[in-house]
């Protein structure tokens, strides 16, 4: 359960940053048969794909870390498959980090880093 609430804090601050720099939610948690998308997002004309990682310490490292190559071609299956579906094929899109560090004794915000564009291309 801790695990779970630690995730669901940290997709709050993602969602409280974005909205405060300007960017409309459209989706969070979107499910489909390949897997989910954390939020998506539009800036201006760009659709967002984020995902989000969260971490309470360390000691695992950072959650920037945490995105392998295996799990960046899932999101880049996802994105695809998520655009497909709405028929957007000419549609601008990106897929972001949000890596959230929260004090593990409150779950409160102590760090927030948004890397646009992790996926290149």
């Amino acid at each position: 359960m801790k695990r779970r609430q630690v995730g669901l804090a940290g997709e709050k601050e993602a969602r409280i940053y974005l909205l405060s720099n300007g960017y409309e939610i459209i989706e969070t948690n979107y499910s489909c048969p390949l897997g989910e998308i954390d939020i998506v997002a539009r800036e201006q004309e760009n659709i967002v794909f984020i995902e989000v990682r969260t971490r309470t310490g360390l000691s695992f490292g950072g959650p920037e870390e945490s995105i392998d190559y295996k799990k960046g071609q899932r999101l880049r299956r996802l994105a695809y498959y998520y655009l497909k579906t709405l028929s957007v094929n000419e549609q601008s899109c990106r897929i972001d980090l949000i890596a959230v560090r929260l004090k593990k004794k409150d779950l409160s915000l102590q760090h927030l880093n948004h890397i646009k564009g992790i996926l290149a291309d």
